[in-house]
């Protein structure tokens, strides 16, 4: 039962098709939103704040001594963590565990997966994205009026785009058995 919760939120090395029609759609953009939320709360929580518990254990001193400024350090921190984070699951993966919940995979602009290049571009440009004056609503109508691509997904050559992934677990596992049937019998004829 835990595994098919976790199979929502963890990419896999076998990436889904893309539809790369739907770029441009609104609850792509809005569904990117949610993905982000996930990916960072996902960073904080799971990545960050036991980092940030250790060292304030060990260092308990110079802890107490920054008192509230804490919070600010680690939420500073935090980005460098998330493109990190994001950087190497599109590009491992094609997807981060946050779009993977929402149904979204990051390709090429022609539909390729995404490469090492065009992933850390793209996640550079985050820091750019982030500059502007609150960020989520400067990076929410760009995305709108530019074909719901941000700056790093123009600069990198990407795009975000729903994927054709079985969202069922019927579906799922008979996806799972025709691609494995099938690589047998791919197998077998070459044998």
């Amino acid at each position: 039962m835990i595994d098919w919760k976790l199979d929502g939120f963890l990419p896999t090395r076998r990436q889904p098709a893309p539809e790369l029609e739907t770029a441009s759609d609104r609850d792509v953009v809005l569904a990117r939103g949610a993905a982000a939320a996930i990916d960072l709360f996902i960073c904080y929580v799971l990545i960050e704040f036991p980092v940030i518990y250790a060292l304030s254990t060990v260092f308990s001193e110079p802890y107490e001594a920054l008192g509230g400024y804490v919070v600010a350090l680690s939420l500073l921190v935090l980005l460098p963590i998330y493109a990190t984070y994001s950087f190497v699951l599109e590009w491992r993966y094609g997807r981060t565990p946050g779009k993977v919940n929402r149904g979204l995979l990051v390709v090429m602009a022609d539909g390729r997966p995404c490469t090492y290049r065009a992933s850390a571009v793209r996640n550079l440009f985050l820091y750019v994205d982030l500059l502007g004056v609150p960020p989520l609503v400067i990076g929410f109508a760009a995305a709108l009026a530019t074909d719901g691509r941000r700056l790093g997904d123009h600069v990198g050559g990407t795009i975000v785009v729903r994927s054709t992934a079985p969202t069922d677990r019927d579906g799922a596992v008979s996806a799972d058995m025709n691609t494995n049937a099938a690589a047998r019998a791919d197998g077998a004829r070459e044998n």
